[in-house]
């Protein structure tokens, strides 16, 4: 018979699993879609750390298919196999907080260096390789060495039977046996933090330092920018740049948030019992990844849309325009729609938005082309790193600065 905390975590776990999922479906769909977030290095990331993260989320969403019968787990149906299977996934997804990793520092690059868009690609495979390296090798050594068993909320790295005496406590004489009793995995501990928890807490610790030097270079930025731009028409291009860096700082908290409760629950695991109120509040948050990085994602998208007043209408719009984008007219992914609608509170910023859709790829004054179009590019860069997308409304933000 489970207890209330077993089906507390099963079922909070479960929704915040599911929230998950379709935030990182979201993210998946708006970045495939548009020919130009294709084309962005730091949309890319997002779809690598987003279908990372789904994979995650929909093989907790099933654990009972994974899980053994004998573990105790609710509704539990798996047997070895799955259970391995299970450990391998979740074990890959270590990648996930790597490629978050690889995302602050292109940010860092951008926000303190200056580097642009095409300085950044050149250094885009290196994102790619070492998250997906360290994923791989780690999730096939521990499938090697039989690691794999039901732990707290998921087939993990866990010793079997749970109270077993490894190899290494038998090496220091800390107990009277003379060889370990674990049938599976020896020395879980050890390779729970070295595969996982000692290079997570390692990516938090570069991320809180990437946020700091971005929150510094912010503060010193504002003040030159006030100084030099006091009296002039530039307040549009210094809030994007502003929003670019507190989007770096968002999904560094959401990170540290995330993964709080079980790197505690793993240090608490070392001197007594975990608690099951910290065992629930562990799995649930543990899901939530693909959620806050698609609250992040699209925030600059729904503050800014303007064909619906009520906040619940506006995420359905999201929701249904990438997710049910079969079924759905006005398609928000395109460049030329999007944050425009029927009505706006804005009429400069509507007729502006009317312009970019009426004049297409027609010759704007003030906007370069041709030997300029690396200039483009660079403003490009500088509006939609955060996320935005559409070349259409960057013309006309050009224009707009450009003549005044």
């Amino acid at each position: 018979m489970s207890s209330p905390a077993d089906l507390a975590l099963f079922f909070l776990q479960k929704l915040a699993c599911i929230l998950s999922a379709v935030g990182s479906l979201m993210i998946i769909s708006q970045v495939t879609r548009s020919q130009f977030n294709r084309k962005k290095t730091q949309q890319r990331l997002m779809l690598a750390i987003s279908i990372i993260d789904f994979q995650t989320s929909i093989v907790w969403i099933f654990t009972p298919l994974f899980m053994p019968a004998y573990s105790g787990y609710p509704w539990a149906v798996g047997n070895r196999a799955s259970c391995d299977a299970q450990g391998f996934l979740v074990q890959f997804s270590s990648a996930g907080f790597l490629y978050m990793c690889c995302l602050q520092f292109m940010y860092l690059l951008m926000i303190k260096y200056g580097w642009k868009e095409r300085e950044i690609t050149k250094l885009e495979k290196w994102f790619h390789i070492i998250p997906n390296a360290f994923g791989i090798v780690t999730a096939t050594t521990a499938l090697v060495l039989k690691q794999y068993n039901a732990a707290n909320w998921d087939c993990w790295i866990a010793p079997l039977p749970a109270d077993c005496t490894s190899s290494y406590e038998v090496n220091k004489g800390n107990t009277e046996l003379t060889e370990t009793d674990c049938i599976r995995g020896d020395m879980a501990n050890i390779f729970r933090w070295a595969f996982f928890f000692a290079p997570l807490w390692a990516s938090i610790l570069f991320c809180i330092v990437t946020m700091i030097v971005v929150h510094r270079t912010m503060k010193k930025s504002e003040l030159n920018f006030q100084k030099k731009y006091r009296f002039s028409q530039n307040s549009g291009k210094r809030k994007v740049s502003d929003e670019v860096k507190k989007q770096s700082i968002r999904y560094s908290l959401a990170f540290f948030i995330v993964w709080t409760f079980p790197t505690l629950a793993r240090i608490v695991q070392f001197f007594q019992e975990v608690h099951p109120v910290l065992v629930v509040l562990s799995g649930t948050t543990i899901g939530l990844q693909g959620f806050f990085n698609a609250l992040i994602y699209f925030r600059p998208r729904y503050a800014k849309c303007v064909k619906y007043d009520r906040w619940y209408n506006k995420v359905w719009a999201l929701v249904h325009s990438t997710i049910f984008f079969c079924c759905y007219n006005d398609d928000y992914t395109k460049d030329s729609v999007d944050y425009v609608g029927r009505t706006s509170v804005n009429t400069e910023q509507t007729s502006m938005s009317m312009t970019a859709k009426s004049m297409g790829s027609q010759h704007i004054v003030g906007y370069p082309e041709g030997k300029d179009e690396e200039k483009r590019e660079e403003k490009d860069d500088e509006w939609h790193s955060n996320g935005e997308e559409g070349d259409a409304t960057t013309k006309v933000k050009w224009a707009s600065e450009t003549q005044g």
